[in-house]
């Protein structure tokens, strides 16, 4: 439907509603909506035809809504009636979708009267607390405990402004520091919310007023404003919000006070006398750790926050991997050791998370410092040797993920593993692409009753057990050209999927039920071989855990 006929058919639809046209916009009407059988007058603005940005509408009339405390309500007047999933809207039905719009709206301000407006604008209190001053905080919010200290700073790069950072100390790696000041952070169980009409405090003489409306937060007052006389700030971090404050003086005062012509201990005084006339900064928090960074889309299992491990391969899989395994925590409180002993190509590129600009540099240390370009806090080692000259290191490390897709890595990390179980390491993850990309596997091997990597294909020029592709089609190795080396071409979504298996194992490893040990998926639908999750036996034939198992 083009745009001129939608606009009609929502122009009818809104004049049959009672709304006629007002404003400068092409699609913006004024009329009246129903909260539990009483008119309220509204505003209502339609951007886009198409509902990609959903319409704004506004009460022309606060008074109209006699409510002390209105929920989801935008700015002052604006009504935010979609939820945080959205309100799907259908265009090719642009009036039934505007009346939907309106019900929403009305829908929104009947649960401020139902009395459910203060219980959900607590929940959303942090939005409602008006800052202009958003401040990343880098401490783990389960590690912020009442009266903890930290530095507030501005962090820049090459002399730009990037943002505000709380931090245990006066630094963060990759930016400079300037400015710092002192925070001090409350910490409460219980939600904070306004105070009667007072959404946020504006004065220091709010402030005192908002505490107590919170006895959870009742503290020395005279040594809280004494502190923020100090310009220091105050951080309180609620299940709801973590907001911050400071005082803003007068110009006159700040200026005797830098003079000298106002004493500290004096300010303390005067900054109670004038309570109504200082101003306070807010500050709107964000818990933006690594730690928090990853426990945020892992709510209901654990992360790999507190495992440490080892990956072999930084290439095509291994380098997505690395990313998957931060971004589930690798890296943050233990360990996480990257080893590779080649360096980037021009032709890795093309499936790699590297890219131009790393051309020519050891792909371990080059996938390390990515990875600490995503988050300040992650903590990466990079090894530029093949991994089997570094196996004590190896051994220090809960789980080794072999992303080398080498047969020869495969079957030598296999052997050694099995020879070592009195090591840390107690579990061995592979994963490799299959048939020129046909599919993708993952294999967990855990010295347990399954099988080991070698039971998979226990002949050496024998079949796989469990292929996901035809092992009759002829590999697909491209020769060396051009400055590269020999390669299997293979488009990245094979190595994506690849890494993705392995992130999901290791997952549900960490998490204590490892389930199948063997997972498989099929990338190219016409060369791709179906094999479903599988607890593989041990292989009678296999050479390298047969003789141990004959042995035991």
């Amino acid at each position: 439907m083009n745009s001129r006929d939608a606009l009609a058919i929502v122009d009818a639809t809104l004049r049959n509603a009672g709304f006629a046209p007002a404003g400068v916009g092409p699609a913006d009407y004024d009329g009246q909506i129903r909260v539990h059988g009483r008119p309220v007058d509204v505003s209502i603005s339609i951007p886009d035809m198409r509902f990609a940005t959903r319409p704004r509408i506004t009460l022309k009339d606060r008074t109209q809504v006699p409510l002390e405390t209105l929920a989801h309500i935008e700015e002052e007047t604006g009504i935010c009636y979609a939820s945080g999933a959205g309100l799907p809207l259908d265009l090719y039905q642009p009036g039934e979708a505007i009346l939907r719009v309106l019900e929403e709206a009305s829908r929104t301000l009947e649960l401020s009267y139902r009395g459910k407006g203060p219980a959900e604008l607590i929940d959303e209190y942090q939005s409602y607390w008006k800052s202009d001053l958003t401040v990343r905080c880098m401490l783990p919010r389960d590690e912020v405990a009442d009266g903890r200290r930290a530095t507030l700073f501005l962090a820049k790069r090459e002399g730009k402004v990037e943002f505000l950072c709380i931090s245990s100390e006066e630094k963060l790696r990759g930016y400079e520091s300037a400015f710092p000041r002192a925070v001090e952070f409350w910490r409460t169980e219980k939600l904070v919310g306004p105070i009667g009409i007072m959404m946020a405090p504006r004065t220091l003489a709010d402030l005192k007023k908002w505490l107590v409306g919170h006895p959870d937060l009742h503290r020395d007052w005279r040594r809280l404003v004494q502190f923020l006389c100090a310009d220091n700030c105050l951080f309180i971090s609620a299940p709801n919000a973590l907001l911050g404050i400071s005082v803003n003086f007068p110009q006159d005062l700040k200026h005797a006070v830098s003079k000298g012509n106002i004493r500290q201990q004096a300010l303390l005084g005067i900054a109670e006398t004038l309570a109504t006339k200082i101003t306070l900064d807010r500050y709107s928090g964000q818990w933006s750790s690594l730690t928090d960074v990853t426990n945020r889309n892992n709510q209901s299992e654990n992360t790999l926050q507190q495992k440490s491990i080892a990956l072999i391969g930084c290439g095509t899989i291994g380098s997505n991997l690395a990313r998957m395994l931060v971004q589930i925590g690798a890296g943050s409180c233990k360990p996480f050791s990257l080893f590779d002993n080649e360096v980037l190509a021009q032709g890795n590129i093309g499936r790699h998370l590297l890219g131009f600009t790393d051309i020519g540099k050891p792909k371990a240390s080059a996938v390390a410092a990515e990875l600490e370009r995503f988050h300040p806090q992650v903590h990466v080692a990079a090894y530029e040797q093949d991994a089997l000259e570094h196996l004590d290191v190896l051994a220090k490390h809960d789980l080794i993920i072999d992303a080398t897709g080498s047969w020869n890595v495969q079957s030598a990390i296999n052997e050694w593993y099995l020879d070592n179980s009195a090591i840390q390491t107690s579990a061995l993850l592979h994963s490799w692409v299959f048939m020129n990309g046909a599919g993708v596997q993952s294999f967990l091997n855990l010295r347990d009753e399954f099988s080991c990597f070698r039971c998979l294909k226990p002949v050496f020029d024998g079949p796989w057990r469990f292929p996901v592709g035809d092992e009759k089609d002829e590999l697909n190795l491209q020769p060396a050209t051009c400055g590269d080396g020999s390669f299997i071409p293979f488009t990245i979504d094979a190595p994506m999927m690849a890494a993705s298996l392995t992130t999901r194992a290791a997952l549900d490893w960490a998490n204590g039920h490892p389930g199948p040990r063997l997972r498989s998926a099929v990338v190219d639908l016409r060369r791709g071989r179906v094999q479903g999750p599988r607890f593989p036996r041990p292989s009678e034939f296999c050479p390298a855990c047969a003789s141990r198992r004959t042995s035991a």
